[in-house]
């Protein structure tokens, strides 16, 4: 294709962008503005062709993106990923339960899925160690065991006692 040409760009959804020579183009392309699916109609009338076509923007549409978007990409280690272990809900949720698991009535019914999630979140957290949430999931195991051990045998210690106290 000639330097002089200049080239209306199609994209598929039918919208058109240009006229443009070829070096603006290729500098569209390299900010990823032109898809590889997209075609070149030449201002001259020429053959309407592929982007993938020309040797000069193949060469840019199909390699990986090498100009930044201006967004950083999402961390790994989030600020507060340590503290609320949002990853690992298991071990989150856990923990909040072995924690609820301390009020009367409530400890018994929520003592046993802690300790069952927490266990679940341990076994995330080992295979995964980019994981958070060791410490919560200790918690919830711990937590959840003693409360439940705890509330079922004041419950028991409680029925004792009142068929004791029958005549």
């Amino acid at each position: 294709m000639a330097g002089s040409t200049t080239y209306m760009v199609r994209l598929t959804n039918g919208t058109e962008y240009g006229p443009a020579g070829m070096d603006v183009l290729m500098l569209w392309a390299r900010e990823g503005r032109i898809p590889s699916d997209a075609v070149l109609i030449p201002s001259d009338g020429g053959p309407t062709r592929a982007v993938v076509d020309e040797p000069a923007l193949a060469a840019i549409v199909q390699a990986p993106p090498t100009v930044s978007t201006g967004v950083a990409p999402p961390a790994d280690d989030a600020p507060l990923s340590g503290v609320i272990p949002y990853r690992n809900p298991a071990a989150l949720i856990g923990y909040y339960l072995a924690v609820f698991s301390l009020i009367p009535i409530f400890g018994l019914l929520l003592g046993i899925p802690a300790f069952v999630l927490g266990i679940v979140g341990l076994r995330k957290r080992l295979k995964n160690p980019r994981l958070k949430g060791l410490a919560h999931a200790w918690i919830a195991i711990i937590g959840g065991a003693l409360t439940t051990l705890i509330w079922l045998g004041l419950l028991v210690t409680a029925i004792v006692g009142f068929n004791a106290a029958r005549p």
